[in-house]
C-alpha cells in the first residue's frame, strides 16, 4: 500500500508543480492524475513532456477519474463511452493502472433490476476497454440518505449490493473502499473477505463527527481522517494488507470540512494522519528522499490547525496558498 494525494479527495487547487511539491513534502507516495489536463498537455507537447514532472517527482500515477455517466441515458453514455479508449490509452501512458467511476444511488427512469442490468452491460463495455490497457476501474458508492431520498427507484448504496454487481461484471471492474462508506451503511470491514485483492482499486479514508449517528450522516460531515476516531482507518489498512492489497489509500474530506484551512496545512495533517496510521498499522514507511521546501515558522499540532478561528487560520507561506473553499 502506499500513501496517495488526490485533489479530489481533499479539495484542492494549484499549478501541478505546487500539488507535487506539496505531496512530496509531506511524505505522500503517490498522487491522481487529472486525465484531462494530461490528455490536453500530452496533444500539445508530447506525452513524455506531460508525465515529466510525476517522472522527476518519483511520485507513483495512482488513479484517474472517468468523466463516466453509468447511469446516463443511452445518447450522454454513448458520448462519454467514446472517450475512453483515449484516456485509457494515455493511463497507460502515465504507468498508471487504475480508474475509478461512480454508482449513483438511484434513477427516476429504471426500476432496480433494469438498471442494475444496464449498468452490467455497460460495465462490461467499459471493462473490455479498460483492459485492453492493463487498467482496473474501482467503482464507489454514494452511502448517504439522503443522495437517493429524491430518486423515484433506489439503486446500489451500500457495499452488499456493490459487490453483487461487480461479481457479475467484467474482470477488470472492481472496487472503490472507502471506510465513510461502509461507516455510513453500517457494514464492516469484512467485505473485504469477499473480493479478490487484484479487484480493490483504492482505499478511501475519512472520519464522521462524534454526535451524528452514522445512518443520519450528510455528505457534508466527511471529516479528515483521524479527526474524532469514530471510524477505525487502522483496521481497514490492517485488514486491507492481509488480502493482498496494494494499492493506494487516500484522505478523504469536504470543502466544509476544510473551509479556512491554508492548502499547506491540509496537505501536511494528511500526510501527517496517514504516517501515524501507517505506524499503528505496522506498515513500513518508504523514507522520504525529498527535502520539504514547504514548513511552517512554528509547529503547530492537529488540534490547532483545525480548531483555529477562521480568521486566525493564515497559512504561514510567503505567498499565501489558495485554502480549499477557494
Amino acid at each position: 500500500m502506499f500513501r496517495n494525494l488526490s485533489t479530489i479527495g481533499l479539495p484542492l487547487s494549484g499549478r501541478p508543480s505546487e500539488l507535487i511539491e506539496l505531496a512530496l513534502s509531506f511524505g505522500f507516495d503517490g498522487m491522481d492524475i487529472d486525465i484531462l489536463d494530461f490528455c490536453q498537455q500530452a496533444e500539445i507537447y508530447g506525452v513524455d513532456h506531460a508525465r515529466r514532472l510525476m517522472v522527476s517527482a518519483r511520485l507513483q500515477a495512482s488513479s484517474i477519474h472517468l468523466p463516466i455517466t453509468l447511469g446516463g441515458d443511452d445518447a450522454t453514455f454513448a458520448s462519454e463511452a467514446e472517450q475512453l479508449p483515449k484516456l485509457f490509452e494515455m493511463a497507460q501512458a502515465t504507468e498508471c493502472s487504475r480508474a475509478t467511476a461512480t454508482v449513483v444511488p438511484g434513477s427516476d427512469e429504471h426500476a432496480f433490476k433494469d438498471f442494475f442490468e444496464l449498468h452490467r452491460s455497460r460495465l462490461d463495455q467499459v471493462g473490455s476497454m479498460a483492459a485492453k490497457h492493463d487498467v482496473t476501474v474501482g467503482l464507489a458508492i454514494i452511502p448517504e440518505a439522503d443522495q437517493r431520498a429524491d430518486f423515484s427507484h433506489q439503486f446500489i448504496y451500500n457495499y452488499e449490493g456493490l459487490l453483487g454487481l461487480i461479481s457479475s461484471s467484467h474482470d477488470s471492474i472492481g472496487v472503490v473502499l472507502d471506510n465513510w462508506s461502509l461507516h455510513v451503511g453500517g457494514e464492516s470491514v469484512s467485505v473485504i473477505s469477499q473480493l479478490p485483492a487484484n479487484r480493490i482499486v483504492e482505499l478511501r479514508i475519512s472520519d464522521a463527527p462524534a454526535d451524528v449517528a452514522a445512518n443520519e450522516l450528510g455528505a457534508s460531515q466527511r471529516l479528515m481522517p483521524g479527526e474524532t476516531g469514530v471510524i477505525n482507518s487502522v483496521e481497514l489498512l490492517n485488514t486491507a494488507e492481509k488480502a493482498g492489497f496494494e494499492g493506494p489509500v487516500t484522505p478523504w474530506a469536504t470543502r466544509e470540512a476544510l473551509k479556512g484551512i491554508g492548502r499547506e496545512r491540509i496537505v501536511r495533517l494528511a500526510g501527517d494522519r496517514l504516517e501515524t496510521f501507517w505506524k499503528d498499522a505496522g506498515l513500513p514507511i518508504v523514507p522520504r528522499w525529498f527535502a520539504p521546501a514547504v514548513t511552517d515558522e512554528r509547529e503547530t499540532n492537529d488540534a490547532e490547525v483545525l480548531g483555529l478561528p477562521e480568521e486566525s487560520d493564515e497559512p504561514s507561506e510567503s505567498a499565501a496558498p489558495q485554502t480549499a473553499d477557494a
